[in-house]
C-alpha cells in the first residue's frame, strides 16, 4: 500500500472517531436535558428564572480541593440565588447573591485550565471564603446580570 493511501485512511479514521464523539456527546446532553429541567422546575417557576444554562460545566468548589467530582449540570440565576444542579453526582450548590463577594472571568480553576473564559464566583459560606468556576455558553452575560442584580438593578 502506498504511503499516501495509508495516511488517507488514518485521517479518515480520525475524522470518523471525532464525528462519533461529537454525536455521542450531543445524544448524552439531549438525554440529560429532560431530567435536569424537571429538577429545576421542582425548585423554580419559569417567571423566577432570569438566566439558565443547561450545559454548565463546574470546575469544582475551592473548599473541596482538587480531588473532587467536577461535572455538568444546569446553572440557574434567580433574583436571589445562583443555583447549580449537578447531574452526576447528583448534588446542588445554591449561592445567595448577597453572599457573592467577587465575580471574575478566568481561564483556570483548581489546576484545570481551558482556552475559554470561566465564570468564577467568590462567595462566603458559613463564615468562610470559597469559590467555584463554571464553563458557560456566555460567562460575560452571567457576570453582567449578577452584577446588575447585586446593584439592585432588577427587583423581585
Amino acid at each position: 500500500m502506498e504511503m499516501t493511501t495509508i495516511i488517507g485512511w488514518v485521517v479518515l479514521g480520525i475524522l470518523g472517531v471525532m464525528l462519533v464523539i461529537v454525536l455521542l456527546s450531543k445524544a448524552v446532553l439531549a438525554f440529560l436535558k429532560g431530567p435536569l429541567e424537571a429538577r429545576i422546575a421542582a425548585h423554580y417557576g419559569p417567571s423566577e428564572i432570569l438566566m439558565q444554562d443547561l450545559r454548565a460545566n463546574s470546575f469544582g468548589r475551592e473548599s473541596a480541593g482538587v480531588r473532587q467530582c467536577r461535572g455538568n449540570g444546569g446553572l440557574v440565576l434567580t433574583a436571589k440565588h445562583l443555583h447549580f444542579f449537578q447531574f452526576l453526582p447528583k448534588r446542588d450548590l445554591r449561592v445567595p447573591l448577597d453572599a457573592i463577594t467577587k465575580l471574575t472571568l478566568t481561564k483556570s480553576h483548581l489546576g484545570k485550565a481551558t482556552i475559554y473564559n470561566l465564570l468564577k464566583v467568590h462567595f462566603s459560606a458559613d463564615g468562610q471564603s470559597d469559590s467555584v468556576a463554571w464553563y458557560l455558553t456566555d460567562p460575560q452575560a452571567w457576570k453582567n446580570q449578577i452584577e446588575t442584580l447585586q446593584a439592585g438593578g432588577l427587583k423581585d
